[in-house]
């Protein structure tokens, strides 16, 4: 988490009450290195009606003309003319952010990365979505080639509010990975490494990141990884498990020993290559297994 400071406080009388407007720092150096977040808050009485928040990484970096902390200084001039100009705007909170959906949670999260709605990893995708279900837990699955993903713009709102700006459809996956026991990423390999549906979709979770880093609301799942290529031999997935290696171990997320699928250029089939779908659904069953805490 963060040490905060108040770096500025000023109070202002108005007809409709004391305001107090608040410079705050915020040391977010345990998240990324260097990285400071400047708040500058609106009260009424003990009630924060508005909230501005800008960090070093959303500005340019050393040598340009863009200073985060005088950005801040000037919102909280300009906010402390505006506060006794205009009091009666400030007299209810004005928040900023996207709530996630409050329904769509599952036991088990599986991210059907391919493009092919009913290619190999859509049928590996089944077979966990099945698996869970005999196991009495419930399950998703993201078909996210069907979803409206925007890639990440590297804005840094998250880390400021806790929320992504971008409107699409990654809040109802962010909800459903916060909280979910085991994650499954299922996909083939494109080019040597993940379909661009699924990395736009890891590049989007760094929301879910500053969530937990900022919020503190920690992802508790275990991770699965089954991928299938083309080739055969190991070679083929070496990009590909580095990616969902680091996508899970950024949120927290502990993978299991991946299945890898290889040959089917040749077999072009999953389900024709023996003994793939007993592995996978082993694979799954030894993450649903209850845990021993102790």
């Amino acid at each position: 988490m963060s040490e905060s400071a108040a770096e500025k406080i000023q109070s202002i009388e108005t007809p409709e009450g004391t305001f107090t407007l608040r410079l705050v720092l915020d040391d977010l150096g345990s998240i990324y290195p260097g990285m400071i977040r400047y708040t500058v808050e609106v009260l009424r009485g003990a009630e924060t009606v508005y909230t501005y928040a800008i960090n070093t990484y959303e500005s340019a970096r050393q040598g340009s003309l863009f200073d985060t902390r005088a950005a801040a200084e000037i919102v909280f001039a300009r906010l402390a003319h505006d506060v006794a100009s205009r009091p009666h705007l400030y007299t209810r909170p004005r928040v900023f952010t996207r709530p996630l959906p409050g329904t769509g949670t599952a036991d088990v999260v599986i991210l059907q990365g391919s493009p092919r709605r009913f290619g190999n990893s859509a049928k590996v995708a089944s077979w966990c979505d099945d698996e869970a279900a005999r196991a009495g837990l419930s399950s998703r699955v993201f078909f996210l080639q069907e979803m409206e993903i925007r890639s990440c713009i590297g804005c840094y709102v998250c880390y400021d509010q806790g929320y992504c700006p971008v409107d699409d459809d990654m809040p109802e996956i962010i909800r459903a990975l916060e909280s979910a026991s085991v994650l499954v990423v299922c996909t083939p390999v494109y080019t040597g490494t993940v379909p661009a549906g699924l990395k736009a979709v890891i590049d989007r979770c760094q929301w879910l990141h500053a969530r937990e880093k900022i919020l503190g609301r920690e992802v508790r799942a275990r991770g699965l990884l089954v991928a299938v290529a083309g080739r055969r031999g190991t070679e083929p997935f070496v990009c590909v498990t580095g990616v969902v290696d680091a996508f899970m171990g950024n949120l927290g997320i502990r993978p299991a020993v991946p299945v890898l699928i290889g040959d089917l250029d040749r077999a072009r089939d999953v389900e024709k290559i023996g003994g793939v779908e007993d592995d996978v659904r082993a694979a799954l069953r030894a993450l649903l297994a209850p845990r021993d805490e102790g």
